[in-house]
């Protein structure tokens, strides 16, 4: 599956929603963590914008959030791939700790912190505790910061290279939709 397709994708589970934008701009965030491990970039881009397909579908049903992607993308993408898909939202209780896997829940973590903070916070990180400031501004989701803490340090990711990643790329409200 190319991006162009599962873009196709986005608008039709998720429209011109902000949900969608969100899907974009982690679609963004994944194409360049690939770069970053010379990995696939398109499928991960792909990954990236097909993990939240089934949102509205499985509010009601947060369990179910990544699985019925799975469903619907049958074996349009690798296991992997779809395996990350399925693992992004713990509550599913699939596992999955690939590469892929890991940067799909970073991507996710670090544009649910952009969307909630802004563009700057990522920028502000600094030394000896550098996730201080992001603990203190997000006391309803500490595990966001515990999550981006995780995966950064498990892949040896350094958090000024992906506050360069986030400041580089459009803000979540440019990413309407594909025209």
């Amino acid at each position: 599956m190319l991006s162009a397709e599962a873009d196709l994708l986005v608008r039709r589970h998720l429209g011109d929603t902000p949900r969608a934008a969100h899907s974009r701009f982690v679609a963004h965030v994944m194409r360049q963590l690939a770069a970053e491990f010379s990995a696939d970039s398109e499928l991960w881009e792909v990954v990236g914008l097909c993990h939240d397909l089934d949102f509205f579908e499985t509010r009601a049903a947060p369990a179910r959030h990544g699985l019925v992607t799975a469903q619907w993308l049958g074996d349009r993408l690798p296991q992997d791939a779809t395996r990350a898909i399925e693992a992004h939202d713990h509550r599913t209780g699939v596992e999955a700790t690939t590469l892929l896997a890991d940067m799909l829940k970073l991507a996710d973590v670090i544009a649910v912190i952009d969307a909630r903070l802004g563009r700057r916070a990522l920028a502000e990180v600094g030394p000896g505790d550098p996730l201080a400031k992001l603990r203190l501004s997000l006391p309803d989701r500490p595990y966001l910061c515990d999550m981006l803490e995780r995966y950064s340090a498990k892949h040896e990711l350094e958090l000024a290279r992906i506050a360069a990643i986030v400041s580089a790329a459009p803000p979540q409200g440019a990413f309407g939709p594909a025209g």
